[in-house]
């Protein structure tokens, strides 16, 4: 056995009275840097449930549920710590700034996912012809008030804003997906594929 090295017991005896490079966490806490990715949070004020941050997800860490129940639709959001790479793509594309944001968190440790998992949910607007998804409902006042003055142009907007005066729809909401869609729905909450018929028949083209 080669006895050891001058240097090398230098530093052993060095060592012994000399702090240590690493951390005392957790039995102490730790104070993260400025522009640390830790792990991503929803934010009820800024979301609008506009599912830009999953869909720019490289890992597919946010999953989007959506329930389409007529009584009570609903989009539930839910980040799920596992698959994510805090790659801060989500904050990057939210598109109010403040729905989703990297927090200072690392220690991310759980038995089950579920202990983990962070989740939103918004109330979702139905087509009041064919029952599909228009949008979540923050989302379009989100927009709505985005375009001020501008909104009045979008039949969409006008009978949200019939309904926040308390004026009822002009046209009955509708939810028969088979149901031949008639020229004065324009007026109602349409999907886009809706729209487009509704503007065809307004317009009497054919194919």
């Amino acid at each position: 056995m080669k006895k050891p090295k001058i240097r090398e017991l230098r530093e052993a005896v060095r060592s012994l009275f000399s702090k240590p490079y690493t951390t005392r966490f957790p039995m102490e806490e730790i104070i993260v840097p400025e522009g640390f990715r830790g792990k991503p949070q929803f934010y009820e004020e800024g979301c609008v449930g506009c599912t830009a941050c999953a869909q720019v997800c490289p890992s597919k860490a946010i999953e989007v549920e959506e329930n389409l129940d007529p009584a009570n639709p609903t989009r539930r959001l839910t980040h799920i710590p596992a698959y994510c790479i805090n790659c801060q793509e989500c904050e990057r594309n939210c598109i109010t700034g403040q729905g989703i944001k990297l927090t200072k968190q690392f220690d991310v440790s759980y038995f089950s996912e579920n202990e983990v998992n962070h989740s939103i949910e918004h109330q979702i607007i139905l087509c009041s012809h064919c029952g599909g998804i228009v949008g979540a409902k923050k989302h379009i006042l989100w927009v709505m008030k985005r375009l001020g003055s501008l909104s009045f142009s979008q039949a969409d907007y006008i009978e949200h804003i019939q309904k926040s005066l308390d004026i009822p729809a002009i046209i009955p909401v509708k939810h028969e997906k088979h149901e031949k869609i008639e020229r004065d729905e324009i007026f109602n909450i349409t999907c886009p594929k809706c729209r487009r018929a509704v503007y065809i028949e307004d317009e009497k083209i054919h194919f």
